[in-house]
């Protein structure tokens, strides 16, 4: 079989990337390694300008909205509140919103193999030779590499890899009644974010859905290996509910059982193209370092990586120098989000970092409104990077000299 595109991985990246090829006319192939439906660790936010950039999301693909949350500073002391009268979050079961994303790509028009890996990538002169796990091969003008933070796609194109620059995460779905949720995350399931749980470099959260809420925590692999001695991430997991309980954050009743774990990246690989290849999503190492939401950006870079390629099978011109376009658009539409929000995760993560910001931060509306209109609105953060940047600047030099 030949196809004008083949989409390796059917995830938010690559399946929104097949939707929109074929809706151009593009002959699309989108393959997953996993029969699906299937479920991703993932904690299953979505901002709410996702739903705004792809109205195509319907409602019965979110579990539920969010109107709001909190972030506290490891003591726990200090608190940002972050509210409004709309919705700024939603959360979805990551089983339902990809299959979900993969059947709008099948009614645009795509073909869709699921369980079936990618073992080969061989270049050609004008196609890519793939060849599947089940001793069939297949030809494909461009590749789309959406296949995760280990991606094949990556590795056989010489596109780099992600480790040690990763986070990893443990956490768990606990099942709750809807009179439970409304005491402890009001009817308008206020999420929670904690800094720094057990001096981990990294995070808590809590996320009530419709039936159930998602708690876990996340540590960013390099900094914590830069410490000697630090605790077991399952023991942090484990201690991080016990606190939470003992604070009447989540009910009693919650007990550990089966813990899932993740890993994610926590910047994007230098170069994300090739001859006859782009990648997108956590391939590409599209992240938020701070909060951990890769849909937006995985979806973003779908589209964008649909754009590109139509535009270079119109050129006939596969190569890397048109494809290098792809980087740029990325880049110019979210790349300056990843690079502040790693850059204020860091300051975040300084000894009693945490604490100062969020003391201070919780009492400046300035912030607490740009962070509200970035995730709330379709805007890039590039409007807001410098007043963000050097807002926290200013509130970390003014604790200094208050010191």
């Amino acid at each position: 079989m030949t196809y004008d595109v083949a989409v390796v991985g059917a995830g938010p990246a690559g399946a929104t990337a097949a939707k929109f090829l074929t809706e151009k006319g593009v002959k699309t192939l989108l393959i997953d390694k996993r029969p699906y439906p299937r479920d991703k660790p993932c904690g299953g936010v979505l901002s709410v300008r996702t739903l705004k950039r792809f109205p195509y999301i319907s409602d019965d693909l979110i579990d539920s909205y969010s109107y709001g949350g909190s972030i506290s500073s490891s003591s726990l002391m200090y608190q940002l509140q972050l509210q409004k009268e709309t919705p700024i979050v939603a959360f979805i079961l990551r089983k339902n919103f990809d299959q979900g994303l993969v059947n709008c790509a099948v009614k645009s028009g795509a073909t869709f193999r699921d369980g079936t890996a990618v073992v080969n990538i061989q270049r050609r002169k004008d196609t890519v030779k793939i060849s599947l796990n089940n001793g069939e091969s297949l030809e494909s003008k461009l590749v789309i590499g959406a296949d995760g933070i280990w991606s094949t796609v990556s590795k056989k194109f010489g596109l780099g890899q992600h480790y040690p620059h990763i986070g990893r995460c443990l956490f768990q779905d606990y099942s709750l009644t809807s009179n439970l949720l409304d005491q402890y995350f009001n009817e308008k399931r206020f999420f929670q974010f904690y800094l720094k749980f057990m001096g981990i470099s990294g995070i808590g959260w809590v996320f009530p859905k419709k039936d159930s809420i998602n708690i876990g925590v996340g540590e960013i692999q390099p900094l914590a290996s830069r410490i000697t001695k630090r605790p077991h991430l399952k023991d942090v997991y484990t201690n991080y509910l016990m606190v939470l309980k003992e604070k009447k954050m989540i009910p009693p009743t919650i007990k550990i059982g089966k813990i899932k774990g993740g890993v994610l990246p926590l910047h994007p690989l230098k170069k994300t193209f090739a001859d006859q290849v782009v990648l997108c999503g956590d391939a590409a190492g599209q992240m938020n370092p701070l909060t951990g939401d890769g849909i937006h950006y995985a979806m973003s870079s779908g589209m964008i990586a649909a754009e590109v390629c139509t535009e270079a099978l119109e050129a006939d011109d596969t190569s890397a120098v048109f494809l290098s376009k792809y980087q740029r658009l990325w880049k110019d539409d979210f790349g300056g989000e990843i690079t502040l929000f790693l850059r204020i995760l860091k300051r975040l993560l300084k000894v009693d970092g945490d604490e100062k910001y969020i003391r201070l931060v919780s009492k400046d509306k300035q912030i607490i409104d740009m962070l509200l209109t970035i995730f709330y609105n379709q805007v890039r953060v590039q409007n807001y990077k410098w007043k963000l940047a050097k807002r926290f600047v200013y509130i970390y030099m003014k604790d200094l000299l208050r010191m």
